[in-house]
């Protein structure tokens, strides 16, 4: 059967749900053709892009980082401002929220980040990290998109993901996003009733936000998976009308946001810092630091103050609460002294020296801290940590111009879920 409308499944290394979304768009009256990352051929001849989900380079640095940075992320960013209607799915939605197409459709300017989940009920975070499940979702339909051409009122379809919570600090940008209506798809209940916390928002999302639009609507990062279910079909069956219906390719507007600024922050002396590395090779320092030019370290990082003594450290180490053991070294500096732990000897001093250029990314949002100490005042049977800081310390030993520039480019963080800290 021919069909006229022809749909790009956006393939990177590390994306799996091409097939499911290829069927997808052939069930809804399309035809789709997988189309590779290295494929030395160009997206015009498409009516529109599927970037599908999986885990492109392992969601190495973070979700969607390193294919964003890819040279074909440009050539969807052109398929959009002709007018080709684009869907990421899930990490497809990371890729595009990282390359800046929306909301605010300014390539290599992201504004929003899609950050880690946070399971929330009754004010408490209750979860964290990768969530699977069926979940309720309702289109938002007071603008007309590529993807809200159907009658249901909302759709039962499923989530697969660790970092699909859509945040931001900017009060102005997510009013913006509400006033435009590019809320495009948002968690609800069973009722189609918003709730903001845990499980009709299945992940902290702010807004309650599922999918975010562009304002043209011809581009739509989406978090839940639509092409798992017939369900979801609905989706698909509007991209069609939409590309059906377009005998002129509209002109794909911007809605200016202000770019989420970094300044660089000093940390307060504090009592205890663990420093965290792999015994193996990193591979996602190697990708990250391949893909800046850098020969990349990484070190996951926790500092808090500390009424205790050294056995309670190593209590905190071996509850297992902040570190594996098995597959980690941690160096802590406590007392004027620079520790390691062993299994065998617990902690004993030691030599440790940092990158010589560093800097460290944490998260603005404090809650999942706050559970952790409450977790390690429970291991020590009393209270003795307080004022928990976590991140990841990234560094780097020859070339500090360049490690400056990486960091203007954001591999290390997105700013505006991420703040970094001189360490």
């Amino acid at each position: 059967m021919f069909h006229d409308i022809k749909i790009a499944i956006i393939q990177f290394p590390g994306t799996n749900c091409e097939l499911e979304t290829l069927r997808a768009v052939e069930r809804n009256g399309m035809t789709g053709e997988i189309f590779r990352w290295n494929e030395k051929k160009s997206l015009k001849q498409f009516d529109g892009a599927i970037l599908a989900g999986g885990f492109s380079y392992e969601d190495r640095g973070r979700s969607g980082l390193i294919a964003s940075k890819d040279p074909l992320t440009l050539e969807i960013f052109n398929l959009a401002k002709r007018g080709g209607v684009v869907l990421g799915i899930c990490n497809g939605a990371q890729i595009l929220v990282e390359t800046g197409l929306v909301p605010n459709f300014e390539f290599g300017k992201s504004v929003i980040a899609l950050t880690r989940n946070r399971r929330v009920k009754n004010g408490e975070v209750v979860g964290s990290g990768y969530f699977n499940d069926w979940i309720f979702v309702r289109p938002q339909k007071i603008r007309a998109n590529a993807f809200n051409q159907f009658d249901e009122e909302f759709l039962r379809i499923p989530i697969a993901h660790a970092e699909g919570r859509f945040f931001s600090e900017d009060a102005d940008l997510l009013a913006k996003i509400v006033d435009e209506n590019l809320n495009a798809f948002i968690y609800c209940n069973e009722n189609g009733e918003i709730r903001p916390e845990f499980p009709t928002n299945p992940n902290g999302s702010i807004l309650n936000l599922a999918g975010v639009t562009n304002s043209a609507g011809n581009v739509l990062a989406l978090m839940p998976h639509p092409e798992r279910t017939v369900v979801g079909d609905p989706i698909f069956q509007s991209m069609r009308k939409w590309i059906s219906s377009k005998v002129e390719k509209p002109t794909v507007q911007k809605i200016k946001f202000a770019q989420p600024t970094s300044q660089i922050l000093s940390t307060k002396k504090v009592d205890v810092e663990f420093f965290v590395k792999l015994k193996i090779t990193d591979k996602e320092a190697l990708s990250v630091g391949q893909a800046a030019g850098l020969d990349l370290e990484k070190l996951r990082f926790f500092a808090f103050d500390f009424d205790g003594k050294k056995n309670d450290l190593e209590k905190i180490i071996r509850g297992g609460d902040l570190l594996n053991t098995e597959k980690e070294d941690v160096f802590v500096k406590f007392a004027g002294e620079v520790l390691k732990f062993s299994k065998n000897e617990g902690l004993t001093a030691t030599k440790f020296e940092l990158p010589q250029n560093r800097i460290l990314a944490r998260e603005k949002e404090t809650s999942l801290n706050k559970s952790r100490v409450k977790n390690l005042n429970q291991t020590l049977s009393k209270t003795a940590v307080r004022n928990l800081m976590s991140g990841v310390l990234w560094g780097e030993n020859s070339n500090k111009t360049k490690f400056e520039q990486t960091m203007k480019k954001n591999f290390f963080h997105h700013p505006a879920a991420m703040e970094l800290v001189k360490i």
